[in-house]
């Protein structure tokens, strides 16, 4: 069976019976217990006695066109659906690549819209652009876009050894890949650089990409990187990172799910070392 994609899209087309729907209340998507998620067809979420409140055309899911709606949540819901936060359904891996990309869109796209109703220069009301994913203040003549901020992600390894770090806002004893924002003029691979040095203290020989991934909160791309260690030794800044180690890669501690970019870099490099 051909797996399903989806791609991101802007028209402003008029609802279409034909469609699905990614429905949402606030930030929380609408889940049907037993299954993975994926977008609904307009009949069963309306059946559900669910109101819309805003709409946007986010793309196509496979051959159909996709939307993204807010609903009133205080409508009861039946038996066997419930509201769910992305992350929950990341962690429970129950959610493919597609589908979480769908998501994505549809909780960036509203968080974009809602952030700019009015113009951040003169503070009148925006309106939506006829042609373009944007809002427009007739005023400034100013577009105000959707705002995707670059960050990146990294796996540093020294032979079977990764480096994992907890971070001072983790709660468990939860380990992950070293992370940051990407500065103004500043290239991905000399962020993955600096971040790696101002959190750990360490430097780093060749980089390797790895892939991307969206991720909504509330809108960033994440790009990740194995990095090769070079030399230093680790010294957490003790104001992201609460503590850093090496790890084997045959005893690591709790990781990101396997539907997080972290979670993919990790289990590659398992994968990678296993195989030897």
């Amino acid at each position: 069976m051909k797996a399903m994609q989806f791609v991101p899209g802007f028209s402003r087309k008029l609802e279409d019976d034909a469609g699905v729907y990614a429905v949402l209340s606030g930030s929380s998507l609408l889940y049907a217990d037993g299954a993975p998620w994926q977008p609904l067809d307009r009949a069963s979420w309306r059946f559900l006695g669910l109101a819309p409140r805003e709409q946007h055309y986010i793309g196509r899911y496979g051959d159909q066109a996709c939307y993204a709606v807010d609903v009133d949540s205080e409508a009861p819901l039946p038996a066997g659906y419930h509201w769910a936060p992305l992350r929950s359904l990341i962690v429970a891996a129950a959610i493919g690549t597609a589908e979480f990309n769908l998501a994505s869109c549809a909780l960036q796209v509203f968080n974009w819209d809602r952030s700019h109703q009015y113009c951040g220069r003169c503070g009148n009301p925006t309106i939506a652009h006829s042609k373009e994913r944007a809002r427009v203040c007739e005023g400034c003549e100013i577009n105000y876009y959707p705002r995707i901020s670059p960050c990146v992600i990294m796996l540093v390894t020294r032979g079977d050894e990764c480096l994992l770090a907890r971070n001072v806002q983790f709660k468990n004893n939860f380990f992950s890949a070293l992370a940051g924002f990407v500065e103004p003029g500043e290239t991905a691979e000399a962020a993955v650089h600096r971040e790696v040095a101002e959190e750990v203290s360490v430097t780093l020989g060749k980089l390797h990409y790895f892939g991307s991934q969206p991720w909504p909160y509330p809108g960033q791309l994440m790009l990740g990187f194995h990095a090769d260690y070079e030399a230093g030794e680790i010294v957490p800044d003790g104001v992201e990172i609460a503590e850093a180690r090496w790890w084997h890669y045959q005893d690591l501690p709790p990781i990101p799910a396997a539907g997080t970019l972290s979670g993919m870099l990790i289990r590659h490099f398992v994968a990678s070392r296993s195989a030897q």
